[in-house]
């Protein structure tokens, strides 16, 4: 009997945990939901490397999200990874990715990223950075792309919300250093329509 009761309170933690509304930089671990959306923390490891050219410091001042695409067909996971263990001396990072199934946070939102290209200006030092995976074009993964930048909407709004921003504050990596990125939302001319998706998912 006490062996049916401790399985039943494990399920109900278990699902409670799965299924709360997520809350900004929660443990590393955990996993929250915003919409439907899971949003997991695997944070990049904090090494002698990883310091040096991935986790530069505190975000002085948070004002904007900025949207990318990845420009290849890995998912979020895969992102993370790839991302965590390359040792080429490149200043890289972000705070996000998300694919057609989730959305990871793989740094604190009040650490800033190198992700804009615009050196110490405000895209790197005052903007978390959402990569959306899925984007190099293949008719057999277009579903996928689609469906990650749906997600990718979903998680706009919950940072945009948790920060108490706008969709104003949206912008994307070509705002900051001209380069052609989100290059899928850029090639359809839909980044006013992906923002007006943003601001009705914060309204639901």
């Amino acid at each position: 009997m006490k062996v049916a009761l401790l399985s039943l309170l494990l399920v109900a933690l278990g699902t409670g945990c799965a299924t709360r509304r997520a809350t900004l930089d929660m443990p590393n671990g955990s996993v929250g939901k915003f919409q439907g959306l899971p949003i997991r923390v695997d944070l990049l490891e904090a090494n002698e490397y990883n310091k040096k050219y991935k986790l530069p410091g505190p975000m002085p001042e948070l004002k904007y999200v900025t949207i990318h695409n990845t420009a290849n067909n890995a998912t979020a996971q895969q992102e993370r990874n790839y991302l965590n263990r390359r040792k080429d001396k490149a200043y890289i990072s972000f705070h996000f990715a998300v694919d057609e199934n989730e959305a990871i946070q793989i740094m604190r939102t009040d650490e800033h990223a190198w992700h804009a290209g615009d050196g110490r200006g405000d895209g790197n030092k005052k903007s978390i950075g959402v990569e959306i995976c899925r984007s190099k074009y293949k008719g057999e993964t277009n579903e996928d792309y689609m469906r990650s930048e749906e997600n990718a909407v979903k998680l706009a709004a919950w940072l945009l919300l948790e920060h108490n921003l706008t969709v104003d504050d949206l912008r994307m990596h070509f705002d900051w250093s001209r380069k052609r990125c989100p290059h899928r939302i850029l090639e359809g001319n839909r980044w006013t329509e992906f923002k007006e998706k943003v601001r009705q998912a914060m309204e639901k």
